[in-house]
């Protein structure tokens, strides 16, 4: 009778430790909000110090210069742990972003291509509303306004 006390004893114990570390291996979700913070913070930062273009050729060069920033922060984004409970609205967030950078790089393309580039800037402001107005969304449920788009 007591070995059998002993053995539930040291069960018990072997289970609580396994679920104790099994919640250390999740982030939790402050930590991810702030790490997500810190990263959409420095690439705002790094997009405020790129100057806008003087003339309109220089559209491709600045918008460059923003790809590079967007490229840098999704990377890191995507190196987040996330909590599984916000994991479904976060890819959707993410996602928002890769699109982003899609449409940024496809009109770079036409700039190269010798687009014009005022009515491909304005092109370019139309699609990127669509994408930022979702993403803006699943930041703001997820509680993360730094990366709500600027």
């Amino acid at each position: 009778m007591i070995r059998r006390g002993v053995v539930a004893l040291a069960v018990s114990g072997v289970v609580a430790l396994a679920m104790g570390g099994c919640g250390s291996s999740s982030p939790t979700v402050a930590r991810f909000v702030a790490q997500a913070s810190r990263i959409c913070t420095r690439a705002l930062d790094q997009g405020a110090r790129i100057a806008p273009p003087a003339v309109p050729a220089q559209t491709g060069a600045f918008l460059r210069r923003g790809i590079t920033t967007l490229t840098g922060e999704l990377a890191d984004l995507r190196a987040l742990q996330v909590p599984h409970a916000q994991a479904g609205t976060y890819g959707a967030a993410v996602d928002s972003l890769t699109q982003a950078l899609l449409i940024l790089t496809a009109r770079v393309h036409a700039l190269d291509r010798g687009a014009d580039p005022v009515p491909t800037v304005k092109s370019l402001q139309r699609q990127l509303a669509q994408v930022e107005a979702r993403g803006d969304a699943a930041w703001r449920t997820l509680g993360v306004p730094a990366c709500v788009t600027r």
